[in-house]
């Protein structure tokens, strides 16, 4: 499989975010904090892929993975911000 493709782009940082996540959630879980209060922790499931799309762009010069970062980036936070909007956690 090429490593410069858009759809392993994605791949690649829906993997972290969902890995990520399981790391938040196990942290949160391991201190008794309820999760569905607590929803602004998980902005740290964005971090490892904007390192990723930093890594991509300039160590590799993968464009076209690094796009499919971005894709799968604006993919998941938007929703994610709109769903800490609507619960009232932010703004």
């Amino acid at each position: 499989m090429k490593k410069d493709t858009v759809v392993c782009g994605m791949l690649v940082a829906l993997g972290s975010i969902v890995l990520s996540v399981v790391v938040v959630a196990g942290f949160m879980l391991l201190m008794a904090l309820p999760v569905v209060d607590n929803l602004k922790f998980f902005v740290l499931s964005f971090v490892v892929p904007v390192v990723l799309l930093r890594y991509y762009v300039k160590k590799l010069q993968y464009m076209s993975a690094a796009k499919g970062v971005a894709l799968a980036l604006f993919a998941t936070m938007l929703p994610f911000i709109i769903l800490l909007v609507k619960m009232g956690q932010i703004l």
